[in-house]
């Protein structure tokens, strides 16, 4: 159930139509496709390492040019691609729980629950190693550094101009900006980095003029910018989605019943914001959001908890499913055709 809570005049979003299993939904045109994305040769030096077999707990998404799903499992302690094959592979992460291996290859590094993914301009894969209160960088030639956090949870505030991996970042998403540079959203904070490793600035999310939060925290749980440069952002605290204005103004896009609403958010080439809530995935148009395909009646009666959301260049919606077929932990992938049609992709481990 949601509710509506407005504090502007609509602003027109490019709409879409989708076509489902359940029916139709006619908004508009259909015309997805992501934003700037890495070489389409980002990941080529990863493909000889070794197959995966399944997913326990994908958290996050994003897709490279080459149409490389990228998926962070928090459960596993990995960051694996999904090739357009259909194969994975693990490029980060031994699979046991620690931090370890900075300087050296990702494989051979150790990661504690990744929750997101996010994709530089050169390659870069940026991860949000949230156990480990840190965000890590894996290089176009397999290597993991750690660029924010210094492993603690609180500290003094983050100021703009500190090292990043002095400060105490704990981090619950990332996403690069137009200008190449990486966000981080933590704590009441979405943090920018510059190309140096200081924080550039710091968006203080307790302070949001031009909007009225339900309650005074946000507590950032997604981040992404539109292609015009505005930052949404998902507030877990106050249940609500916000858009920063490149002016540095706020505005409210819709504010929701049910607390953890906010586990995904993505656009279009066109503007069209789409954004993963519980079982549902939404299109938000002019304020209003837009039930295009409920994700928990797919064929065989799977029910599809999402937590991240990924659009690729092809028009195909990507989402991960945290739950299925009665596991408590099984997962599996959503892939959603530019027609509608909902194929689960079932990568989680039979018990």
């Amino acid at each position: 159930m949601t509710e509506r809570c407005v504090s502007r005049a609509p602003r027109r979003r490019n709409v879409f139509t989708v076509t489902t299993l359940l029916g139709s939904v006619v908004v508009g045109v259909l015309n997805i496709a992501s934003p700037a994305s890495p070489a389409s040769n980002a990941h080529q030096s990863r493909t000889h390492l070794a197959s995966a077999t399944h997913l326990e707990q994908p958290a996050g998404l994003a897709i490279a040019a080459n149409g490389d799903l990228i998926i962070a499992d928090q459960q596993l302690n990995e960051v694996l691609v999904r090739l357009p094959s259909g194969t994975l592979r693990v490029i980060a992460g031994t699979g046991s729980a620690g931090f370890s291996g900075d300087g050296g290859r990702a494989v051979n590094a150790r990661l504690r629950g990744p929750t997101a993914v996010a994709l530089g301009a050169n390659g870069t894969i940026y991860v949000d190693d949230q156990g480990n209160n840190r965000v890590r960088a894996l290089s176009p030639d397999g290597r993991i550094m750690t660029v924010a956090g210094n492993g603690a949870t609180s500290g003094s505030r983050i100021k703009a101009g500190s090292i990043a991996t002095n400060d105490a970042i704990a981090p619950s998403d990332v996403t690069t900006g137009r200008n190449g540079r990486l966000y981080i959203a933590a704590a009441n904070d979405v943090v920018e980095l510059s190309a140096t490793g200081t924080i550039a600035s710091v968006i203080d999310l307790t302070k949001t003029p031009g909007v009225k939060l339900r309650y005074q925290a946000c507590d950032p749980e997604s981040i992404a910018f539109d292609p015009t440069g505005n930052l949404f952002v998902g507030c877990d605290n106050s249940r609500e989605l916000i858009e920063r204005m490149t002016s540095g103004h706020f505005e409210m896009v819709e504010s929701f019943y049910r607390p953890h609403d906010f586990p995904g958010i993505a656009f279009t080439k066109g503007g069209a914001l789409l954004v993963v809530n519980r079982e549902v995935l939404f299109g938000v148009i002019d304020n209003h959001a837009t039930s295009l395909i409920g994700l928990k009646t797919f064929p065989h009666s799977v029910v599809c908890v999402p937590s991240g959301i990924a659009v690729s260049t092809n028009g195909t919606i990507y989402t991960d499913c945290q739950s299925g077929d009665g596991f408590d932990t099984g997962a599996g992938l959503a892939k959603i055709t530019p027609a509608g049609g909902i194929v689960l992709l079932r990568l989680w481990k039979e018990q």
